[in-house]
């Protein structure tokens, strides 16, 4: 679409799209509606965001003071930004009070060092609007949002869940696509729809080619980034992925693997992507159990307390293995 519009041209296209910010978007893709943020850092974001594990006390109640360490280590590590709760984050396992509370403490904490994106994701609409209210009201930077949590695959229920949260907050949304219902061609028709998302987690199969899918057919609207662990990074940034949802465990090694990427420094990205797959490798087995030992190890957490005992067993095979990784990645520690 051209962007030199007559005043009649320009009203019969505002009126088609339905409200200007679509139609900057339509003229002009998400670049347009760069907004500042913390420290300088203006939207499209893009880097390595960091899914925020969430620390417990040996009763298993929410370890605040280990939470604020979380964010400060984050910040050295250099990440450009971070997220919490989503699923490595145990949000399934934590109340609605206390997703209230510590958003409130993570939002904080970070201020005007790096974004922060608070998870909205709910069983309903209505909750997950009202955490979106919440999430404008303490100052975060952005709302990521699993699909609807109970587990429905009704694209009309979607579509609805997606739509509240948007009107509950005009803070730019994050979809993580956890259903496969959310094809790459709705998620790019429900950019058109909803102006303030603007950023998608791909992780349904095949992510790689999906991220491809984004570069040639949503024309801008959409920002796409990636999770999984970032065992596919390399792969998923040449193909246009925007950025990287891992665990916090070894964030500056992500992070320096992001640096050099965008550097032009491709040989020294790959050999340290080489190295950190062995982490990769490890976490499939272990489970989110592993971030937490890693970050006990490096002064952060307290405890590697889960309160989901499943995701999270390591034995003593998986703790000298870990042993080994360390000694591979420490040279590159940031903090």
């Amino acid at each position: 679409m051209s962007p030199n519009l007559n005043r009649r041209e320009f009203l019969g296209t505002l009126a088609a799209v339905g409200s200007a910010e679509s139609l900057v978007l339509r003229l002009c893709g998400s670049s347009a509606l760069a907004v500042p943020g913390p420290a300088g850092v203006k939207e499209p974001w893009a880097g390595v965001f960091i899914i925020m594990q969430t620390p417990f006390l040996e009763n298993k109640e929410i370890d605040g003071d280990s939470l604020k360490r979380e964010v400060d280590f984050l910040v050295r590590c250099g990440v450009q930004g971070m997220v919490w709760p989503a699923g490595a984050g145990e949000t399934s396992k934590l109340s609605h009070e206390e997703r209230l509370k510590y958003s409130k403490v993570i939002a904080d904490q970070a201020r005007g060092r790096t974004p922060v994106l608070i998870g909205v994701h709910a069983p309903n609409k209505a909750e997950a609007a009202e955490y979106a209210r919440y999430v404008e009201q303490i100052g975060a930077d952005g709302m990521l949002a699993l699909s609807q949590t109970d587990g429905t695959s009704d694209l009309a229920v979607i579509t609805e869940y997606f739509t509240a949260i948007t009107k509950a907050s005009k803070l730019p949304l994050c979809i993580q696509v956890s259903s496969p219902a959310l094809t790459v061609d709705y998620l790019i028709d429900l950019a058109r729809k909803l102006p303030t998302f603007r950023y998608v987690k791909e992780e349904q199969y095949p992510v790689p080619h999906r991220v491809s899918r984004y570069g040639k057919e949503a024309h801008g609207l959409l920002v796409p980034m990636t999770g999984g662990g970032a065992r596919n990074f390399l792969n998923e940034m040449a193909r246009g992925s925007r950025g990287t949802m891992p665990g916090a465990g070894f964030a500056d090694i992500q992070a320096q693997i992001w640096d050099w990427y965008q550097e032009g420094k491709k040989k020294e990205s790959r050999d340290l992507f080489a190295k950190m797959l062995m982490m990769a490798v490890l976490e499939q087995s272990t489970g989110y159990g592993l971030q937490k030992e890693i970050l006990r190890r490096r002064g952060v957490f307290k405890t590697i307390v889960m309160r989901d005992e499943r995701k999270g067993e390591m034995d003593a095979g998986d703790l000298h293995e870990l042993d080994e990784i360390f000694e591979v990645l420490r040279p590159y520690f940031r903090a």
